[in-house]
């Protein structure tokens, strides 16, 4: 038999509302009523029930979040921030991985909705959404922070992209680098291919199209991408000291290649990834890489959507941007240090 708020109000002798009270943190109790609710919750095995519960808070205090895909570590230890920075706050975390399938992403956003989710965070890319699954989300109240820009209407936090990979190939070309080759895709940001273009001709160097590397197709498997896309190098033949791979497992895939060609890392060739994920440093040899703080940008996501919710506003469209910074390691053939 189940038991209900009324059991609980009869063993502690004292009436339902003071249970409702004690049970949803609202009002002050009497510190003795109290210990004796909760003395009565646990003599009776009290579950409070929550669909109930979330009707009359009107919050379910739970938040969705939805990422491209969970196999990538920079995805993983990103979701892992998040949700102990929720967990800090009192809410629980319902994570979709959509791998970049846009039926997926609209079922998911479908879910969260029929969820009542407190709010949405977006890892994944919000183009494939129409203007009406946002309105949709705006008429129900519900608050989404995105986790790259997408539009001015939606509030975003990030890292500055552009800046980032500006200073690494920066760094290549302090070493001497001149013909520095590039391996993107369009599951990357579009910034980091900008800033490598950028920087190559803010230092007066031509920016050589044949070895730049880069796809619409969007990707699951960045390791494997960088390992075919090094060895397109390789087999063309271009004249290349360096390469700028705009995620570290498309560098570690790139340095699989160039090992088994005989080219040695970094006498041969210098390599620099970015995102700074666990295996960068443990890596052989160690990758150096342009660090995005993932622990920053998750519990800011965090409070950022939290605040929309408390203030009822899902469309402020505020932009937090974070610096990104360099880690040099092995693969450069600089010495080790970070700025």
């Amino acid at each position: 038999m189940k038991v209900t708020i009324k059991d609980v109000a009869r063993e502690a002798n004292v009436s339902i509302a003071t249970v409702s009270r004690v049970i949803n943190g609202k009002d002050k109790v009497k510190k003795e009523t109290k210990l004796k609710i909760e003395k009565a919750i646990e003599v009776l095995n009290f579950r409070p029930d929550q669909a109930a519960r979330s009707m009359i808070m009107k919050e379910t205090k739970t938040i969705g979040l939805m990422i491209p895909v969970l196999a990538n570590e920079y995805w993983a230890a990103l979701s892992e921030t998040i949700q102990e920075a929720l967990w800090e706050k009192g809410y629980t975390l319902i994570m979709g991985s959509d791998n970049m399938n846009s039926d997926k992403q609209k079922a998911f956003l479908e879910l969260f909705v029929e969820r009542k989710v407190d709010g949405i965070i977006m890892g994944s890319d919000l183009s494939a959404l129409t203007e009406k699954h946002i309105e949709d989300l705006r008429r129900n109240g519900t608050p989404l922070v995105s986790l790259f820009p997408y539009s001015p209407d939606i509030s975003c936090v990030t890292s500055d992209n552009l800046q980032g990979s500006m200073v690494a190939v920066q760094h290549l070309i302090k070493l001497g680098h001149k013909k520095i080759a590039y391996i993107g895709a369009a599951s990357t940001a579009v910034e980091r291919e900008l800033g490598y273009r950028n920087t190559l001709m803010m230092s007066n160097i031509k920016i050589d199209e044949s070895i730049i590397i880069k796809t619409d197709e969007k990707l699951r498997n960045f390791s494997q991408y960088g390992y075919n896309s090094a060895k397109r190098l390789i087999e063309g033949k271009n004249n290349f000291t360096a390469v700028f791979c705009a995620n570290d497992l498309i560098a570690i895939g790139a340095i699989k290649a160039f090992y088994e060609a005989g080219m040695k890392i970094p006498e041969n060739v210098a390599i620099v990834g970015v995102d700074n994920i666990s295996m960068a440093s443990l890596y052989q040899p160690s990758l150096t890489t342009v660090e995005q703080p993932i622990k920053e940008m998750g519990k800011t996501a965090v409070e950022l959507l939290l605040q929309l919710k408390s203030d009822n506003s899902q469309s402020t469209g505020k932009k937090i941007t974070f610096p990104m910074k360099l880690i040099v390691r092995e693969s450069c053939g600089a010495k080790n240090s970070i700025y």
